[in-house]
């Protein structure tokens, strides 16, 4: 029988018989009726900078209940095929379109329910988008369809590999379960701050894509929607390619967030759409020694490498906050049009590099930009185009020092980084408006107050992040459906995720609401 046994804090570097020793202590039971303990969930507890604890949650299994006081664990389920769909030998035709997270979990979930799927990705293979990511760091040579935001495994493909997220966590163990049976590290089940790292999570993503395959789904690259097909309010068909056409009875539209021309060619076949808030900032990175030891004090050279996570509201009524922390990783360029500058940030599983970054990032709303819909595609546009202008071509990108940025003077002279092909000094202000700067210069003070050389004068601020969210979102009704019957939005660029997480369980979700139509 299992028990759940929580808040037990250990010293860092515990010893299996250490947690043992407590788990006895606290069910108040003998040695040899305790027959195995699981981590269900671990944490750094670093409030107190000289005592850091590793607080943790478990599961005990026990020979006999009795005289245990204890809340009961039952297990999860941990597979998609857990949840009962049951195969059905349906002639429906359905596609997925896209590849990230939300494509190819619903693309699982409809496969593990025998319906076949049919996966286009207008991008390449993962295999083909690590050479065409090198290629571009290597020798600032852009591929405009296969990069860092277009292809196989979507933009989480290039991250840390985070999966913690701040929805429901319906789903989170099949989700998990999923990613650990396609080779991703077990410590995701329980770590408070769980990822996977971009190398790892590389091949976590063929194994998806072989398991699909195996349960008779089909995936093809490079194979851009180029047009939809309707008849009576419903979806019909559609275009790949802008000239092979094929019958389609239902769709999980899954594009991600940068695939503007997509939405445009759906918004005017009818599938309505509205502008919603998005955020814009730079790309801040700091040695990872430096947050480490702000964070854990004497404790950092005991505990992986440090992460972060800020948020403030500043008195214009904007809110400035931290996304997409990499401890030890890299900023890289994530542009999928030429002559644009767009930054991201990644991390090894290991994150062993010199340089911790992450987004800080300026909510913008709707009326911050003309151009109703699509405002806010062709305004981050813009902040691109500038800021691959101030980098001086070839992708470099435009930096500017935060002490510089407050005293509103240009940087100059080299600057020391992870990002490739090189960081060129300048003033942020040649990319992003007044507005963004005054209040990243007012938030990443905030943050410093709780951080110690967070606000660093020599901290780097690179630009431009425009691509956190997407400014739109693709309206569905309760049951997930578009405007267009037969389409189910799902995942970040519809606008109703977040991150790797929220997006797959929203595409599990789109596919199980396909398989209760038939």
């Amino acid at each position: 029988m299992l028990f759940k046994v929580k808040d037990i804090r250990l010293s860092p570097g515990f010893s299996p018989e250490e947690l043992k020793r407590a788990v006895l202590k606290r069910l108040n039971t003998y040695a040899e009726n305790l027959t195995n303990v699981i981590l269900l969930r671990r944490s750094v507890d670093a409030r107190n900078k000289s005592d850091v604890r590793i607080a943790l949650t478990v599961a005990a299994e026990v020979r006999s209940p009795k005289g245990i006081r204890a809340e009961e664990y039952v297990a999860p389920p941990t597979r998609i095929k857990d949840l009962g769909l049951v195969k059905k030998n349906s002639n429906v035709k359905t596609v997925v379109v896209g590849s990230g997270p939300a494509g190819l979990f619903a693309a699982l979930t409809l496969a593990e329910a025998g319906l076949e799927p049919l996966v286009i990705e207008r991008g390449g293979s993962v295999e083909e988008r690590v050479k065409a990511v090198e290629k571009l760091r290597s020798e600032g040579v852009l591929d405009s369809e296969c990069n860092v935001q277009y292809g196989e495994g979507g933009a989480g493909t290039f991250s840390d590999g985070k999966l913690n997220s701040g929805i429901d966590k319906e789903y989170f163990s099949i989700l998990f379960g999923e990613f650990i049976a396609a080779g991703a590290p077990a410590d995701i089940t329980f770590d408070a701050n769980p990822h996977i790292g971009t190398d790892v999570l590389r091949g976590v993503v063929v194994k998806l894509r072989e398991r699909i395959k195996e349960l008779g789904g089909e995936i093809r690259y490079r194979a851009k929607l180029t047009d939809i097909e309707t008849s009576c309010g419903a979806l019909k068909g559609i275009v790949i390619n802008g000239t092979e056409r094929m019958e389609a009875d239902f769709m999980v539209l899954a594009i991600g967030h940068s695939a503007y021309d997509t939405f445009r060619m759906l918004n005017s076949r009818g599938l309505t759409m509205a502008p919603k808030p998005f955020s814009i900032g730079v790309r801040a990175e700091h040695r990872q020694e430096q947050i480490s030891r702000a964070q854990y004090g004497a404790f950092a050279e005991k505990l992986p490498p440090a992460d972060y996570k800020f948020s403030t509201h500043l008195a214009d009524g904007r809110g400035v906050y931290t996304f997409c922390m990499c401890p030890g990783g890299e900023v890289i360029c994530s542009s999928s049009e030429e002559g644009t500058v767009v930054t991201n940030g990644m991390s090894l599983r290991a994150r062993d590099g010199e340089f911790a970054n992450s987004a800080v990032l300026v909510s913008v709303t709707p009326s911050d930009f003309e151009g109703g819909l699509w405002g806010g595609f062709e305004g981050r546009a813009a902040i691109e185009r500038a800021a691959y202008a101030a980098g001086g071509g070839g992708y470099r990108a435009p930096a500017q020092y935060y002490g510089d940025l407050v005293r509103g003077t240009p940087t100059s002279g080299e600057i020391r980084s992870s990002y490739a092909p090189a960081l060129i000094g300048t003033a942020l202000a040649r990319c992003l408006p007044q507005y963004i700067l005054r209040d990243l210069a007012e938030g990443i003070a905030a943050f410093g107050r709780k951080l110690k050389g967070f606000d660093a004068p020599d901290t780097v601020l690179i630009g431009a992040e425009t691509r956190s969210s997407c400014p739109v979102t693709v309206l569905r009704n309760a049951s997930g459906e578009g405007s267009i019957g037969g389409i189910y939005p799902a995942g970040e660029g519809a606008g109703y995720a977040g991150g790797i997480t929220s997006s797959a369980v929203d595409g599990i979700k789109a596919a199980i609401r396909i398989y209760g139509k038939l």
